[in-house]
């Protein structure tokens, strides 16, 4: 009776929370199409001038669509400067806030026993149910599971991970590590929750389903479900905003707060695709790895020699992309190829359950220059092979406002591609790591 009664007071805590938000009530999202590099350049470096946008997708080459958040105040001015323009484009999202509405529900329950790891993967979950569950987590899987405090944040919340391995391997070996995040850019909730089926989905089929065994027994395993927990925790926050990307550090700016986390790696940092400017969605930062919490997951993966694949979950897109970001460049031949390799393989395992189609290739090529990013840095860096930013679901109908119905097969279809990488971290071994 007790929980029944916290579930009815979360609840009405969450529609309060809700009421009192950031609002975007007649806002729209469209997906502008360039035809020509000067059609670009107006996109990138005059329209942003001329009237406020948020970039969902930005700028970057001809033909490759871009998808702009105009607030309603804006929307009939930014029409007529695209139609001016003779910039083609359609409306994505008629209405952002009724989009942020329908995309999440409260959860009936916080914890549900309909599988072994006992959560609800049907729902977004705030930051403090998802750290709630990974503490259950190590009780009930005591010998494969153990939680890492990677670090503090800056407004004093742990960056908590899951650290697990097979109890039924030999411990006093070193294994190959794996290391998988989500929710660097905090209104990508799909990431997070994804992260989060799976992990438990892992969990859950260890001992029962012999290739997850396996691939448990032979590797080292760390998910961090919610890297910029500050972030995470204010698009939740009852005086928050849903659509928030960034950290909540304090910059330069009187009026502008937090950086772009997947641009303040110090790996060819503030160089193309970054921002110089504090208001802006991908602010660099004033130095690389200002961010504590960047420093933190940094420090943290430098020091596990052992760890030789890394992703980091964004959404959306449905892209499986590899290094670089910095450049058009690509990395040595061998380590290309094998990096391509498994982007085509993991590609082709998603696409075998549900249909879903990424496309896969170098991020600067794949969708747009990015500097300072953290695949970039630990492949460039630390040497991790198998370094990857993937973009989940969808391609642009709900952008980052993906219902909860495609929750769980968006979670079934990237554990099929997770363990495509897994295997190819397996069969690879340890890596010669200084």
């Amino acid at each position: 009776m007790k929980m029944k009664w916290l579930v009815v007071l979360f609840c009405c805590f969450l529609f309060v929370s809700l009421s009192r938000a950031t609002k975007y009530s007649d806002d729209a999202v469209l997906r502008i199409l360039p035809r020509t590099e000067s059609e670009v350049a107006i996109l990138r470096e005059e329209l942003p001038i001329a009237i406020p946008v948020s970039w969902w997708r930005e700028p970057s080459y001809v033909a490759n669509y871009v998808d702009a958040h105009f607030s309603g105040a804006n929307l009939a001015e930014a029409r007529d400067l695209l139609d001016a323009a003779g910039l083609e484009y359609v409306t994505l999202i008629e209405d952002v806030q009724e989009a942020i509405e329908a995309s999440h529900s409260p959860p009936s329950e916080l914890f549900t026993a309909s599988n072994d790891v006992e959560f609800d993967f049907s729902k977004y979950h705030s930051l403090e149910e998802i750290s709630e569950w990974m503490i259950t987590l190590e009780k009930t899987f005591p010998d494969l599971v153990s939680l890492v405090d990677v670090g503090t944040s800056f407004e004093g919340r742990t960056i908590k991970a899951v650290k697990f391995s097979g109890a039924n391997s030999n411990s006093t070996s070193a294994k190959p590590g794996l290391w998988l995040d989500g929710g660097i850019h905090a209104r990508e909730w799909v990431s997070p929750a994804t992260n989060v089926y799976v992990l438990g989905n892992l969990l859950a089929d260890y001992g029962k389903d012999e290739e997850t065994t396996k691939l448990i027994d032979g590797l080292e395993w760390y998910i961090l479900p919610v890297f910029n927990v500050d972030g995470y925790s204010y698009t939740w926050a009852e005086d928050g905003d849903r659509m928030w990307r960034k950290t909540r550090s304090t910059t330069s700016s009187k009026i502008c707060t937090g950086v772009d986390p997947n641009r303040n790696w110090d790996m060819h940092w503030g160089e193309a695709g970054t921002s110089k400017n504090p208001c802006a969605d991908d602010f660099q930062g004033n130095s690389a790895f200002s961010e504590i919490e960047v420093k933190s997951v940094a420090s943290f993966i430098q020091a596990q020699k052992n760890i030789n694949g890394y992703v980091n979950f964004h959404s959306y897109s449905q892209l499986w992309m590899s290094p670089w970001g910095y450049t058009d460049d690509l990395p040595p031949t061998p380590d290309y190829d094998a990096q391509n390799e498994v982007s085509a393989a993991a590609a082709a395992a998603i696409n075998a359950v549900h249909g879903s189609v990424f496309q896969y290739g170098p991020i600067s090529k794949t969708i747009y220059p990015a500097s300072g990013s953290s695949a970039d840095w630990t492949y460039g860096v630390c040497g991790i092979l198998y370094s990857y930013g993937v973009e989940l679901r969808d391609t642009g109908k709900y952008g980052f406002l993906l219902p909860e119905d495609q929750i769980i097969p968006s979670g079934e279809e990237t554990l099929a591609g997770v363990k495509v990488l897994a295997h190819a971290v397996l069969e690879a071994g340890l890596p010669d790591r200084k």
